[in-house]
């Protein structure tokens, strides 16, 4: 349980558990529907400018916000990053249980990265001020 409770107090750590775990579960379910593993990493692969810019932003500006699996307000970009993951792996686990083109949807959800990752980023170089003045904004 102290792990559990230690992985959440850094987010890039547990953003890095989580792809770990979908990675094990995603790869024991490619072996039962006897997916090409190399198609399986690029579609892994797809995933990595997300996971990066994230990480990215978490790194040069710490959010101060809860985990998302905490009680309490999350940071934009945490909330973004688990829909990415979360659609990720339902398109993933669609394309692989059908046995659909992986190679074409790695390619089409890479195609992503770039307005997401620029999200991300975007959110990290803005001012705390900018996220306060927003807040402000809403609750006036």
């Amino acid at each position: 349980m102290n792990f559990f409770r230690r992985c959440c107090e850094s987010k890039r750590e547990c953003l890095t558990y989580v792809i770990i775990l979908i990675w094990v579960g995603i790869g024991i379910l490619g072996t039962y529907y006897d997916t090409n593993f190399n198609e399986l990493a690029a579609y892994f692969i797809s995933l990595t400018g997300f996971a990066g810019a994230y990480m990215y932003g978490e790194s040069m500006r710490q959010s101060n916000d809860a985990s998302i699996f905490r009680p309490g307000k999350s940071s934009k970009r945490e909330i973004i990053i688990y829909i990415t993951v979360g659609l990720w792996l339902l398109i993933g686990i669609f394309t692989i249980i059908n046995k659909a083109d992986l190679m074409g949807m790695s390619a089409y959800f890479a195609a992503l990265t770039p307005f997401v990752g620029s999200y991300i980023i975007g959110e990290t170089l803005k001012k705390e001020d900018e996220d306060n003045e927003e807040v402000e904004e809403d609750e006036g």
